[in-house]
């Protein structure tokens, strides 16, 4: 087989199974495969791990676009001082995102400016990378869009789209005040059935 045709090939097949991650790394892993001896498996092993973990990340990145955060923050970036109440096991209990699989709600409660919103995104954004479908919205704005929904007769196609997804951040609740009928319409939404 001629040199042309050894690289062409791989591409080409690349290009069919969608691996693109495969067809940028072979030939790099190639070179180091010969230089240091690698066996087949190992080549294999290096090659499939490339695509796997940009898989990987480009999944997490999707999901982190998808969840509309206004601020990607992560757990790291926690003020300690300002977050009461809140101990560093348990924490770290929540960001494992058991509560998830088991179907349990979290409400963070407290005064305005203590990192209730930036908590709530960071577990949002653990749940991301650990592939959970993720949405975060300001309760005015949900019930806005409630609202908007039951007027276009569109509320089942909406509620449909939120039982889609395993974490829904509902931002400020409590804070901003709505009339009757939004609070009616966002019970439901707030109370998802389990799976």
């Amino acid at each position: 087989m001629s040199e042309a045709a050894r690289t062409a090939v791989p591409e080409a097949h690349c290009r069919e199974l969608k691996m693109p991650t495969v067809r940028r790394s072979y030939p790099e892993l190639v070179r180091r495969a010969t230089h240091d001896g690698w066996d087949y498996e190992e080549f294999l092993v290096q090659l499939l791990e490339a695509e796997v973990l940009a898989r990987r990340d480009s999944t997490v990145e999707r999901l982190l676009r998808q969840a509309r955060f206004p601020d990607v923050k992560t757990l790291d970036q926690l003020d300690w001082e300002a977050l009461r109440g809140v101990e560093r096991p348990q924490l770290a209990q929540l960001a494992a995102c058991d509560y998830l699989e088991s179907g349990e709600d979290v409400v963070i409660a407290g005064p305005i400016g203590t990192g209730k919103t930036h908590l709530a995104i960071a577990l949002g954004v653990e749940a991301a990378r650990r592939r959970h479908r993720v949405a975060f919205i300001r309760a005015a704005d949900l019930v806005r869009d409630l609202i908007e929904a039951r007027d276009e007769l569109t509320l089942s196609r909406l509620h449909q789209r939120y039982l889609r997804v395993a974490l829904l951040v509902v931002d400020e609740l409590g804070f901003v005040p709505f009339e009757r009928a939004g609070g009616e319409l966002l019970v439901p939404i707030a109370l998802k059935p389990d799976h």
